[in-house]
């Protein structure tokens, strides 16, 4: 298992600080290659690349709406 945030590479492995709020990611490694993760090999996404995606989510929702 590699303790990295598969979108920003960054340690979340006990102790690193982002330990806690890291979200696990179900996909392969070789999903994550052709979904164009940065970091594939990661097997979790840090809590703030999960707020930045659940940002961005939201702003494309509010234009789909309007």
């Amino acid at each position: 298992m590699s303790e990295i945030c598969n979108e920003c590479g960054r340690s979340v492995k006990w102790g690193s600080g982002w330990f806690v709020n890291r979200i696990p990611d179900c996909d392969e490694p070789e999903e994550r290659k052709e979904m164009g993760k940065p970091f594939p090999e990661g097997d979790f996404i840090c809590a703030e690349c999960d707020e930045k995606f659940s940002r961005e989510v939201a702003k494309e929702d509010g234009r789909m709406r309007a």
